[in-house]
C-alpha cells in the first residue's frame, strides 16, 4: 500500500532516449512500473523512445547533454534538473549514467530528502574518484556480476546488488524478407556500431570462413558505420555482409537468423544475448565479463575477444552443425526462463522501489 500522505514521484535520468540497451531499460522501468508512483518523469537529450514515453503518459523533459564537460553547460544542467525536481515534486531519482549520478550527488546538498538509486550499466575503470563521489549515499544496482564486481572492488561500493536486465518477450513468428530471402546460412549481429562491440574483428572473421553460402546481417547504427562499410569493401565481402541499419523489428530479425554473434570487446551485460535466448537462438560470443555470465558453453560458444580466427572457427562450426545449433538454442531458452525473464526483472525492481519508499514488500 502506498502512503497516502506522501507523494511518490520518480525521475529517471538517462543521457539519451535513443538506440541502446540502457535507454530501453529506462523505457521499460518508467512504463511498466508506473503504477508504483503518482507520476513518472524521464530526463534526457531525447531520441527515438520519446514518442513511446508520451504514448504511456510519461512526461519527458529535454535537457543538455549530461556528458558535456563545458563548465557553463554543467551549471545550466544543475539548474534545469533542480527545477524539474522542484516543479514536479520528485521524491526518487533513478540515474542511469555516471554523470547523472554526479549531478544528483551535488543536488542532494540542497535537496537532502531526495532518494537516489543508480543503475550501473557498464564496467568503468577510469575517473574512479569522481565515480565514488557520485555514488555516495546512493542505492547502487548492477546489471550483472561483472558490473557488481567493478562497483565493489574498484569504486568501493559495499552494498550494491545485482538485478539482471530483462526484455519483453514479443510473441511473433514473423520474419524479415530481406534476411530470409537469402538461401544460405544467416548469421545475425545486433549491435551499436562502435569500438566496444568488436565489429572490426567480426568482419575480419568473415574473410577467414571456410564455409560457403553464409551471410552476416548487421542490425544497428553508430559512429563506425562508414569505417566498417569501407572494411567490407577492402576485404571484398560485399556479398557476405549486409548492413541493415537501425530497426525496430528486432524479434523478427532474430527469428530470421540461424544463429547470432556478439563479438564485443567489453560489456556491462549482454542484453542482446537475452533477446536471442528468449527467441530460442544460440550465440557465438566473446568470453568477457558481462557476456560470459549469460552465454556459456552449454547454451552457446565462447571465444577470446579481439580474435578473428577464433570467431571464424566458431562460426564455421555452428554453420555446419544444425543439430548442435538446436541443442544449444534449446538450453539457451531454458536459461532465459530460469534466470533472465522479464517478469523477474520487473519483480526485482518493484521490490527495490517499494523498499526505497519505505513500504512493505
Amino acid at each position: 500500500m502506498k502512503n497516502e500522505n506522501q507523494k511518490n514521484n520518480i525521475l529517471h535520468i538517462s543521457r539519451t532516449m535513443d538506440i541502446g540497451g540502457a535507454e530501453r531499460i529506462v523505457y521499460q522501468l518508467s512504463s511498466d512500473l508506473k503504477d508504483e508512483f503518482d507520476s513518472v518523469h524521464v530526463v534526457s537529450t531525447g531520441g527515438l523512445w520519446e514518442s513511446e514515453l508520451a504514448a504511456q503518459g510519461i512526461q519527458h523533459h529535454k535537457i543538455l547533454d549530461i556528458d558535456s564537460k563545458n563548465p557553463l553547460t554543467v551549471l545550466k544542467l544543475l539548474y534545469s534538473i533542480r527545477l524539474i525536481i522542484k516543479n514536479n515534486e520528485i521524491t526518487i531519482v533513478h540515474t542511469h549514467h555516471r554523470m547523472a549520478a554526479f549531478y544528483i550527488r551535488l543536488l542532494k546538498f540542497v535537496c537532502p530528502k531526495l532518494t537516489h538509486v543508480y543503475t550501473a550499466h557498464n564496467v568503468f575503470k577510469d575517473k574512479l574518484p569522481l565515480y565514488r563521489f557520485a555514488l555516495k549515499n546512493a542505492k547502487s544496482v548492477a546489471v550483472g556480476e561483472a558490473v557488481n564486481t567493478n562497483l565493489k572492488e574498484d569504486v568501493g561500493i559495499t552494498d550494491s546488488k545485482v538485478i539482471y536486465n530483462g526484455v519483453i518477450l514479443k510473441e511473433t513468428d514473423n520474419q524479415v524478407d530481406d534476411i530470409v530471402g537469402y538461401d544460405g546460412t544467416k548469421l545475425g549481429c545486433i549491435a551499436r556500431l562502435s569500438e566496444q562491440k568488436g565489429l572490426t574483428y567480426l568482419i575480419e572473421a568473415m574473410s577467414l570462413l571456410t564455409t560457403k553460402d553464409i551471410r552476416l546481417f548487421i542490425v544497428g547504427d553508430g559512429e563506425l558505420r562508414n569505417e566498417l562499410e569501407n572494411k567490407v569493401e577492402e576485404l571484398h565481402l560485399q556479398d557476405s555482409v549486409t548492413f541493415l541499419g537501425y530497426r525496430k523489428d528486432i524479434v523478427e530479425c532474430i527469428n530470421s537468423f540461424d544463429f547470432c554473434i556478439l563479438p564485443s570487446v567489453f560489456e556491462g551485460f549482454g542484453l542482446v544475448a537475452i533477446e536471442a535466448f528468449m527467441n530460442s537462438k544460440t550465440l557465438v560470443a566473446t568470453d568477457i565479463p558481462g557476456l560470459n555470465e549469460v552465454v556459456t558453453n552449454e547454451n552457446g560458444i565462447l571465444v577470446p575477444a579481439k580474435d578473428p580466427v577464433a570467431l571464424s572457427v566458431a562460426i564455421d562450426k555452428l554453420a555446419t552443425d544444425a543439430t548442435l545449433r538446436q541443442e544449444l538454442a534449446s538450453q539457451a531458452k531454458k536459461d532465459y526462463e530460469n534466470k533472465f525473464s522479464y517478469p523477474m526483472f520487473l519483480k526485482n525492481y518493484r521490490e527495490l522501489y517499494r523498499e526505497l519508499k519505505g513500504e512493505q514488500k
